[in-house]
């Protein structure tokens, strides 16, 4: 049959070039317009009000992202210095689409987690709108893939550990993102992640039957059109599990047909093809199946996800390779310490401990409802560990956390492995 023989047809010529997804919306009416409730806009953001406001507090700098509707600035706050992002959004282009970044502005300037990127202060204008945002220095995922290609276990499980945080987070709030992708996801250090472009969320309390997303990484529910939850997100998230660890999507068409590429889709047949992933564990395919069932109802939650074996055993590798790393660096200062001649007892520092009694521990990884969660109502008493102890927490630090004109540059791995011929078409649906 031609389904068969389409299957053949990938297992032999993986599609390995993804291409970036152009900023193309396509919505169809909603059947059931009961479904959702507009978020308000927070009045917690800053809102720059004169025209000349933009370029009198901050300095704009170099282009650092750009796409259909948007250029995407560095810029430095002139009165504190601090370096952040500037979003220019022409307004002109956003016609028939006010409700992505009116979107964007409402969650987005109403969320607070460390793994999401955040608003900061708006400002519009009759040609444009600016959005003072957090500055994510490593760029999106998209050019990490392009440049690597694939990543290890240990670096894909990191990653899915913070896009899952992050994920938890705006599920708890009935919030779905909608297009989860690697253009939407900005890197912070190594194999660290923030989830931003918030334009297609929504706030959901009754299944959805609008459909949206990026071809590559829509879930079957929402091409079936029986309606849809939060567990798209996790659809994409095993979607891009995928891609980390053998470099190509599950699921493609070798002649970029958009149609071929829904049916496959929505048949959900996967496969872990050879020689691709022979190297991969079998609990890392056991969390890719578990993400991209195409029942919602089996599907994992992001809580879940964070707790599998396998996400918690690739965080543990990683606290041990960081603490290892840290044990060796203070052993290396403790022997040079000792070589040293020892100071006379009379120029010994007086390090008697500042009394810190009194000031409350924030925690920046907890909010409630928007809002900081201060750990100690109850004013205690900050002891200071032993520095041994200091170098071990610092260094222990991926905790989890419960509850576009964009190019056609494809994502590519080594040339051994890629081929130019099979590519698909990423334009948003």
């Amino acid at each position: 049959s031609s389904g068969t023989q389409t299957t053949q047809d990938q297992q032999k010529h993986p599609n390995t070039q993804i291409r970036k997804a152009k900023n193309i919306n396509r919505l169809l009416p909603q059947k059931n317009h009961k479904n959702t409730r507009k978020p308000p806009v927070p009045n917690n953001l800053q809102k720059l009000r004169e025209k000349g406001d933009i370029e009198q507090c901050y300095e704009i700098g170099r282009v650092v992202g750009d796409g259909n509707f948007a250029v995407v600035r560095e810029c430095r706050c002139r009165d504190s210095g601090q370096t952040l992002a500037l979003k220019i959004i022409e307004r002109s282009k956003l016609i028939g689409r006010e409700h992505m970044m009116q979107n964007e502005l409402s969650l987005l300037g109403s969320l607070c987690h460390p793994r999401i990127v955040r608003l900061f202060a708006h400002h519009h204008t009759d040609t444009h709108s600016y959005l003072v945002m957090e500055f994510v220095s490593g760029g999106d995922l998209f050019e990490a893939i392009s440049e690597k290609g694939k990543f290890s276990e240990v670096e894909a499980g990191i990653m899915v550990s913070d896009v899952s945080q992050a994920l938890s987070y705006i599920h708890c709030k009935s919030i779905v993102h909608r297009d989860l992708k690697p253009e939407n996801l900005l890197t912070d250090g190594i194999c660290r992640l923030k989830l931003g472009d918030f334009g297609l969320a929504m706030v959901v309390t009754e299944p959805v039957f609008t459909i949206c997303g990026t071809p590559t990484y829509v879930a079957p529910e929402i091409l079936l059109e029986t309606g849809y939850g939060v567990l798209v997100d996790i659809w994409a998230l095993g979607v891009l599990l995928y891609i980390l660890l053998c470099g190509f999507p599950p699921f493609r068409s070798r002649e970029r047909d958009q149609e071929e590429l829904f049916q496959l889709i929505k048949q959900a047949h996967l496969h872990f093809l050879s020689p691709y992933w022979d190297p991969i564990s079998e609990e890392a395919k056991h969390l890719v199946r578990t993400l991209l069932q195409p029942d919602p109802l089996l599907r994992l939650t992001a809580e879940q996800t964070l707790m599998h074996p396998w996400v918690k055993a690739m965080i543990s590798i990683c606290q041990e390779g960081v603490l290892t790393d840290e044990k060796h660096r203070a052993l290396q200062a403790e022997e040079q310490s000792e070589r040293l001649p020892k100071p006379a007892a009379d120029t010994l520092p007086d390090n008697k401990l500042i009394s810190t009694e009194g000031v409350p521990i924030y925690n920046a990884e907890l909010c409630i409802d928007g809002q900081p969660k201060m750990e100690a109502d109850r004013r205690q008493t900050i002891k200071t560990p032993p520095p041994a102890k200091i170098q071990q927490k610092n260094s222990s630090h991926l905790q989890l956390n419960p509850c576009k004109n964009d190019s056609d540059k494809g994502i590519q791995g080594p040339s051994e492995r890629l081929s130019n011929n099979n590519t698909q078409s990423n334009q948003h649906l």
